[in-house]
């Protein structure tokens, strides 16, 4: 029994256990799809041909993988012009795998969805250092925090002093010119 449908505007003769490669389906590895475009379907002589479709008819297919085809260069070029362009193109694709091609009862195959894949993190394990290691590593540990808190109070008392400092001087001006103004109207 084979089958023709169309899908990505493009028709396919295809039969059970087939490998095809059609246009991008918006699908994941592994799923189900019912194609419900059938144009013809044929098994022996006895051929049956829709109008434009096949009525209740329908191909199961599985996702294989979903991948890209091959490079399509395309060159442009005006002659006497001096201008020549250059543009590459590869065209997504999805491989399918026919599962079943359903004569009559097309309506009511369902498709099931393929497991989703869990991602899991990887986390190294180390090996426990014996105990007499283990005061070393902390000391160094305490040492190095020690020596960057001195570092960070000295910033701090220099930002201070900076600020304490400019009040100081807005204030001095505020008066000044207060004083000024006081002056002048007598």
């Amino acid at each position: 029994m084979y089958a023709v449908f169309k899908t990505g505007g493009k028709q396919y003769r295809v039969e059970k256990d087939d490998v095809v490669l059609v246009e991008k389906l918006n699908a994941n590895d592994g799923d189900q799809l019912v194609l419900g475009d059938v144009l013809m379907i044929g098994d022996g002589k006895k051929v049956n041909l829709g109008t434009p479709l096949v009525n209740d008819a329908a191909v199961m297919a599985q996702v294989i993988r979903q991948t890209r085809g091959p490079k399509i260069t395309m060159i442009y070029k005006r002659r006497r012009k001096n201008s020549r362009r250059k543009q590459g193109h590869k065209q997504d694709l999805t491989v399918l795998k026919i599962i079943d091609i359903a004569e009559t009862g097309g309506s009511k195959l369902s498709p099931k969805k393929a497991n989703a894949k869990s991602t899991e993190k990887k986390i190294k394990i180390e090996a426990k250092p014996k105990t007499e290691s283990q005061p070393k590593v902390v000391e160094e540990k305490v040492k190095k925090e020690v020596k960057a808190k001195p570092t960070e109070s000295k910033k701090a008392k220099t930002k201070t002093k900076s600020v304490t400092t400019k009040p100081d001087t807005i204030a001095k001006t505020k008066t000044t010119t207060k004083t000024k103004k006081t002056t002048t109207k007598k």
